[in-house]
């Protein structure tokens, strides 16, 4: 029955087949393929804890020369720059 089935349907089957074989060699070559996805990280933050400097000694002393340095990152928007006694934290969107 089965045997029969597949003999007056063999052009079909042929063409199925095919079909299935070409649209898995268009998927093969157009699927990436990497081992890692491509991610990016937009924000930066570091946090800086110098002691129990004042805020006028640790804004001149440690957040300004971070603040240069986070300058330099492309394209970099929206810096935060909150200082307290002792600490900074510095942000940045990129």
């Amino acid at each position: 029955m089965i045997g029969a089935w597949l003999q007056q349907h063999s052009r079909s089957l042929l063409v199925v087949t095919v079909l299935l074989a070409i649209g898995g060699g268009i998927a093969a070559f157009s699927l990436p393929v990497a081992l890692f996805p491509d991610i990016q990280f937009p924000r930066i933050i570091v946090s800086v804890d110098a002691g129990d400097r004042p805020v006028d000694r640790m804004i001149l002393e440690v957040t300004q020369p971070l603040e240069q340095g986070l300058r330099g990152v492309p394209d970099g928007q929206d810096r935060r720059l909150p200082s307290i006694r002792g600490s900074a934290e510095l942000s940045t969107n990129s």
